[in-house]
């Protein structure tokens, strides 16, 4: 036992000998830039990161504000963020842009963290940037490559809709050429006013789903949104027999893209809908936090198959209509117009099913967004 103590002790002793220093050596150590502040946001210290990064020795900076180093579009929320950390005493981060010549621009990521003192009062702050750019850069090929071979799945299903109208008009078409009843005829032209009234309803949808980023915006407040919904989705429900239940927390906040984020909510409720066919329950929750509204709507029905869960929001895929192997219009692009209306509002969308037990949907959305376009 006396071995073990001293080999915890020891270290201890000599860091606590000259703290200051030990501490500056691990800071100027580290691979990305660290800087102290205090409460203000006014240096007190950097590493040598930051000093390759901002130029200037750390001596000659302090009592600099730091958020005057970073780019005049992010010195706000960096500025709201550190009042917050000051405040409530726990970290926020946020992601900063600068010019890289005529390429794309270095996207640093900004991490501020409380120092609190011996009596638990925030006494300064902790703020490290590290460059994510090639992270990004990767995201977004990944991200481009996704986009790649789910247009090449969407390309398919098209082809092989398109094939079947096709082929079926052709062939009413090789029957009544060798036919010289009337009757048949008419009855031909009937099928034909069918499978071109298919190719009219699909073509729609997908100048519908082209489109979607360009619709006119309307804004209105979440609770307004969230009101209206329900009000649509409850007597839906009362036709098929399913209860809904809502757990709405009432929060002002700033206005939402009324017509991205009400097709998301009805589209996912619909599909709750359709899940359960014999009656069941909808459970829609809102909860808001300082970031963040979450929405997730929760049903009884029959629950998503695991081999379907990583296809839900592919265009063109669905297992309801004719490319599903059933009937109907629907050609699958309900799910994956609401993933890019969710990610056009800066949003995420995340699904959990389990077979015979139901399905929930998490949508994600940020309070605090870019100014709004006029």
């Amino acid at each position: 036992m006396g071995k073990s103590e001293k080999t915890r002790v020891e270290p201890d002793v000599a860091v606590n000998a000259a703290d200051d220093v030990f501490l500056r050596h691990v800071c100027e150590g580290l691979g990305f830039i660290c800087a102290g502040l205090d409460v203000g946001g006014r240096i007190i210290f950097w590493n040598h990161a930051a000093e390759q990064w901002f130029g200037g020795a750390p001596t000659d900076r302090v009592g600099e504000s730091f958020f005057d180093l970073l780019s005049t579009k992010d010195r706000a929320k960096a500025r709201r963020l550190c009042g917050e950390v000051v405040a409530k005493g726990v970290m926020k981060e946020m992601e900063a842009k600068y010019p890289a010549g005529d390429g794309d621009p270095t996207t640093l990521v900004l991490i501020l963290s409380p120092v609190t003192g011996d009596s638990g009062e925030c006494i300064g702050i902790s703020a490290s940037m590290r460059d994510i750019s090639a992270r990004k850069r990767m995201s977004r090929e990944l991200g481009n490559a996704r986009r790649i071979a789910a247009l090449g799945r969407m390309a398919g299903g098209v082809a092989h809709h398109f094939n079947n109208i096709l082929g079926g008009m052709l062939t009413s078409i090789d029957y009544v050429l060798a036919s010289d009843s009337p009757r048949e005829l008419r009855k031909t032209l009937r099928l034909l006013s069918q499978a071109i009234g298919r190719a009219t309803r699909i073509t729609n949808q997908l100048a519908a789903f082209a489109e979607s980023e360009n619709a006119i915006v309307e804004w209105a407040s979440l609770e307004h949104i969230v009101g209206e919904f329900l009000t649509r989705i409850r007597s839906k429900a009362a036709l098929k027999g399913i209860r809904v239940i809502d757990d709405i927390e009432h929060v002002a906040t700033e206005p939402f893209e009324m017509q991205r984020l009400m097709p998301v909510l009805e589209s996912v409720a619909q599909n709750s809908l359709d899940a359960m066919s014999s009656g069941g329950e909808l459970r829609i929750a809102l909860s808001v936090s300082e970031e963040s509204a979450v929405i997730t709507i929760t049903d009884t029905g029959c629950g998503i198959p695991k081999d379907v869960m990583d296809r839900i929001f592919e265009p063109f895929f669905t297992t309801k209509g004719e490319l599903g192997g059933g009937s109907g219009d629907n050609i699958g692009l309900g799910m994956a117009a609401v993933h890019g209306l969710v990610g056009e509002m800066g949003g995420t969308i995340r699904l959990a099913s389990q077979v015979g037990s139901g399905t929930q949907v998490t949508i994600t959305l940020p309070l605090h967004r870019p100014e709004r376009e006029s």
